[in-house]
């Protein structure tokens, strides 16, 4: 009976009635559908941007710890070559000379990497036979990793899980690697023991929210190092996440149930192919998505306004059609309603504004819009919104693919902001015109995106710079330098590098200390710059050792480069503040490209033969790659 009386009564309005209460039931589902697809595409629009942040601090941590690994290995490699010459059976004494020059070897390598705890070399049967803290003697063939390379050596490099190393008794890992005689028979193994504080270092200075996490483990799942470390106890036990799926959102990323604090969190993982070991970086979704739920919680007090709203609209039309006598008032209540609704749009939390399409001008902005852009909201109406951007070819590219889309959703600009510029991510929607004026308009909205545009962009730039001097790192030069090199191997154009070593700088640091030593690196970083072209990359390698790429540059003026930095370093000493004079030079090696270079890595072992010859020359001189 009820239906039947409401289906009498509607039926009983006006046809014009009717039609307004169709409208505003369509209004509010319109509205409805659009709040939930912006809450939709707001919430996968955070994750996205979450998922590419911790992306991002993935590889860089990734390029870290591999930075780190590859340090170690290297020193494993160098020592491996004297181990190679030594004899094992029985080894030499500490008072003979070469005896005495290996201890004093592996006692001091580890000046140059702090965080290898112990350099040791062992026999075929896995006793020591020199170390600088390990007894002679010792058997370490009781470790399962140096049975395995006992049983079948090879001349990879294997690494232990986290123990409690023996030499220091505090947990760490061994990083072992065989030295085969001229038959393939197993001659030594060197080992470099390393502390898991090694690894721990490199996740201090992450940020990742209050709730976030990173952690290094090996491939067994075995916990190498983690920030926040809420106990130690847990270092070197499995550590396998109880829940781990893809996100959908970035390659490389999953969401992960943390075993330890049993958080979910949204992660950037990375396989360190060349070393087992496995890197997860995690944003928490009570970080990432705080914003977006107060975002949430606004829009459902919202739309329950609007509801409410929808539903006193519906009845003042159901009494309007039932009485007539009533018209005035009800238009007048539906003229506050109006006003009120405006208020809302200007109370929104995203930056609204009307664009008349054909003549490009503004018609109408919301505070949000002119608080953006630093102006009154007054103020922008009749404005061209091309003005605003700060390059405005970009705004009238967007209005050419609105008259083909007619809608363009999260496109990311630059506007001016008074004398600065703010980036935004813009959607835009062509609308019908209301009749009293020509054409259509476009509604744009507009959300503020600055600070996660300059935290990607401060983490691309940390990425390739070295942090004390501010010249480019090891991983920019492999990237920019081998584009470079490919690109003169292509063309047959010149090509050259200067491998730049600072003489004695060891001396320098145990005399003055690590801080003038830091000092001498940021001199020399300094006339770098101040002698190489403008096209020429300086690099720090790492330590005191530095290179330059000169592009479309032979031999002969790499030279001459060459030349004028070393004369640059000698003739401009560091003066420090107590007014010690710190006088250094360096030994500079020079080669070109040949022919038979396919990459980089061939034409830098060629500068840094070089840079060897200079130094075993007399140090303070140049010398060139022999041809």
């Amino acid at each position: 009976m009820p239906k039947r009386l409401i289906a009498y009564y509607y039926h009983a309005l006006p046809r014009g009635t009717r039609l307004a209460m169709a409208g505003v039931t369509l209004l509010l589902v319109l509205v409805a559908s659009m709040t939930i697809w912006w809450l939709q595409n707001s919430r996968q629009s955070a994750g996205q941007r979450a998922a590419a942040e911790a992306d991002n601090a993935a590889r860089l941590l990734e390029q870290r710890v591999l930075a780190t690994n590859r340090e170690i290995d290297l020193m494993l490699d160098d020592v491996a070559r004297d181990a190679a010459r030594m004899p094992m059976a029985p080894p030499l004494e500490w008072s003979e000379p070469t005896g005495f020059e290996t201890i004093m070897m592996l006692q001091h390598k580890p000046d140059r990497l702090p965080h290898v705890a112990v350099l040791s070399i062992l026999d075929p049967q896995g006793r020591v036979a020199y170390s600088a803290k390990a007894n002679r003697g010792d058997n370490f063939s009781d470790l399962p990793f140096i049975r395995q390379l006992i049983a079948a050596p090879s001349q990879r490099l294997v690494i232990s899980p986290p123990y409690k190393l023996r030499t220091t008794g505090k947990l760490g890992m061994v990083f072992a690697r065989p030295v085969l005689d001229d038959q393939g028979k197993l001659h030594a193994i060197v080992l470099a023991g390393v502390h898991l504080d090694a690894w721990q270092r490199h996740l201090t200075d992450i940020e990742l929210g209050q709730y976030g996490s990173v952690i290094l483990m090996d491939t067994q799942y075995r916990l190498i190092a983690r920030e926040p470390l809420t106990d130690r106890e847990n270092l070197g036990t499995q550590v396998q996440p109880s829940q781990m799926r893809p996100s959908g959102l970035r390659d490389n990323t999953y969401f992960v149930v943390s075993p330890l604090d049993h958080e979910q969190r949204l992660s950037g993982v990375r396989n360190l192919a060349e070393y087992p070991f496995i890197l997860g970086v995690g944003l928490s979704e009570k970080d990432y998505l705080a914003e977006w739920r107060a975002a949430l919680l606004v829009c459902v007090f919202g739309m329950i306004s609007l509801l409410a709203f929808g539903g006193w609209l519906m009845y003042l039309l159901w009494q309007s059609g039932r009485h007539a006598k009533l018209l005035a008032e009800r238009e007048a209540r539906l003229a506050a309603q109006e006003s009120r609704m405006r208020s809302m749009v200007e109370a929104s939390p995203c930056a609204l504004g009307l664009i008349d399409f054909d003549q490009d001008r503004i018609r109408y902005v919301n505070p949000d819009m002119g608080l953006l852009f630093g102006m009154a909201a007054e103020d922008m109406a009749g404005k061209e919104l091309a003005e605003l951007f700060v390059r405005p070819e970009e705004w009238r590219a967007c209005r050419k693919a609105l008259r083909e889309a007619t809608t363009l959703r999260e496109l990311e600009y630059a506007v001016r902001n008074g004398d600065s510029e703010r980036w935004v991510i813009l959607s835009a929607t062509v609308l019908d015109g209301d009749g009293d004026q020509e054409g259509d308009d476009v509604l744009v909205s507009l959300i503020d995106v600055t600070s996660r545009h300059v935290r990607e962009t401060r983490l691309s730039h940390e990425a390739g710079t070295d942090s004390l001097t501010g010249l480019a790192n090891r991983r920019r030069f492999f990237e920019r330098g081998s584009e470079t090199f490919e690109l003169a191997r292509r063309h047959r154009r010149p090509f050259s590098l200067l491998m730049i070593d600072i003489d004695h700088f060891k001396q320098v640091n145990d005399i003055h200390g690590h801080a003038v030593g830091d000092e001498v690196l940021i001199r020399l970083a300094r006339l770098l710059e101040v002698t190489l072209r403008q096209g020429d990359l300086a690099v720090r390698l790492g330590g005191e050792e530095f290179v330059a790429v000169l592009p479309e540059t032979n031999l002969e003026h790499a030279i001459e480069a060459a030349e004028r930095i070393r004369e640059a370093v000698e003739n401009a000493p560091l003066t420090l503040e107590d007014g010690t004079l710190i006088e250094f030079t360096v030994s500079v090696g020079a080669a070109q490209m040949q022919d038979d270079d396919k990459e980089l890595q061939s034409l830098l072992i060629a500068a840094d033969a070089a840079l060897y010859r200079a130094k075993a020359n007399g140090r303070n001189r140049v010398e060139a790659d022999n041809l």
